[in-house]
């Protein structure tokens, strides 16, 4: 559920899908049986980015038990860097493709109603062009 739930979500916010699916099942470490995985660049990616994705939420999760003391925590340490160092990977360029299309795209009339195959992130752009406030928003 978790593989497309990430799917849907990042088709509908971005209009490109991390494809998550498309990586193998994963197995419990204790499994008698482990059939064979077909590993492709697209599957290790998607999983790359759906671990990487559930490790920031876990930080993220952490820090709201402590409260506001939590930066003495990770006083020595970031624990969400290296996670959202892969997000980011991903959803920089996607980000900045999104800018390009703003550009190169005819500007819409005011009170125009946008079309059904607009995305999240393409209302976002019409209303900023700083790239760290759309990264974060979406």
């Amino acid at each position: 559920m978790s593989r497309f739930t990430l799917d849907a979500a990042t088709e509908f916010l971005f209009g490109n899908c991390v494809e998550s699916l498309s990586a193998g099942l994963p197995y419990p470490h204790n499994a008698a049986y482990l059939p064979p995985i077909k590993r492709t660049a697209k599957g290790d990616a998607a999983n790359a980015f759906a671990h990487a994705f559930l490790e920031a939420q876990e930080v993220i999760s952490i820090r709201e038990r402590y409260g506001w003391v939590w930066p003495l925590a990770e006083i020595f340490k970031d624990k969400s860097y290296e996670p959202m160092r892969i997000v980011n990977s991903y959803i920089e360029p996607i980000v900045k493709e999104a800018l390009e299309k703003k550009r190169n795209s005819p500007i819409r009339e005011k009170g125009e109603e946008p079309s059904d195959e607009e995305t999240l992130l393409d209302s976002l752009v019409r209303v900023t062009d700083d790239p760290i406030v759309l990264k974060d928003e979406t």
